[in-house]
């Protein structure tokens, strides 16, 4: 099994085959919390100055990324090369990729590989399938329509990047003060920054070590926790869907 160290630096924290063009996702992100689409005309991202961080640094256990330069500070939004025009009052958001949710794949997986994290003082994991990196906390921007859930917006290597506060999706204690990490993930079009305190460790589990009938141990309204695995001290870890947290960015 590789380390945090191992697997982190090797990885194509870049996505292929995108230009510098917004993404469905993005874009639909930006309709539906900056105004695209509304009566009055469109800010549009570039006008909205959104924090990059100066040096990415990595959390404890996991070597910064090998990757191009990030921003300057202060940087706008990402542009495309061409701005893109605003859409027509009413028309409907671009539609995003219907991609099967990765925990599919995974259930067919002999072994499956997470990372683990703590929000709030309880334990948490998700797909490493699904990481990119994992970065000291940076201030976002605020979004002034942006629901409970979402601390604002940053600017990552050139893309559009929602902070999800994690702990107000899993209904666990403790404060944005205390999220001193964000763990970047990428579904669906989407980079997502999930606010958390501490990095744990990386796990490599047999598939019989994980309960995917999550609602018959939790309860149905477990709604953003697809699997519950069970870790060498007994304890048990829930396992993070990102797929079900990027529709609730996307579609509320």
């Amino acid at each position: 099994m590789k380390t945090p160290e191992e697997y982190f630096l090797e990885k194509n924290f870049l996505p292929e085959g995108e230009g510098a063009g917004y993404t469905p996702a993005e874009t639909a992100f930006l309709q539906k919390y900056m105004g695209w689409g509304e009566d009055k005309a469109p800010e549009g991202a570039r006008a909205v100055s959104m924090p990059a961080p100066a040096r990415v640094e990595a959390a404890p256990g996991f070597a910064a990324p090998a990757a191009p330069a990030a921003p300057a500070p202060s940087v706008a939004a990402p542009a495309p090369a061409a701005a893109p025009a605003a859409a027509p009052a009413g028309k409907a958001r671009p539609a995003v990729p219907d991609e099967p949710d990765i925990l599919v794949s995974l259930k067919g997986e002999e072994f499956v590989q997470l990372v683990g994290f703590k929000v709030g003082g309880q334990e948490f994991t998700v797909p490493i399938v699904v990481v990119q990196e994992v970065i000291r906390h940076v201030t976002p921007t605020q979004l002034p329509a942006a629901p409970y859930f979402l601390a604002g917006i940053i600017n990552l290597r050139g893309r559009v990047t929602p902070l999800v506060r994690l702990r107000t999706l899993l209904g666990v204690g403790g404060a944005d003060a205390d999220s001193r990490f964000i763990v970047v993930v990428r579904r669906k079009g989407l980079q997502l920054g999930l606010m958390i305190d501490t990095v744990k460790t990386m796990y490599r589990v047999d598939q019989k070590g994980i309960d995917w009938g999550v609602e018959s141990s939790l309860g149905a309204n477990v709604e953003f926790v697809a699997g519950l695995m069970k870790s060498e001290q007994g304890k048990l870890v829930g396992v993070i869907s990102i797929d079900r947290i990027v529709d609730k960015v996307l579609r509320g």
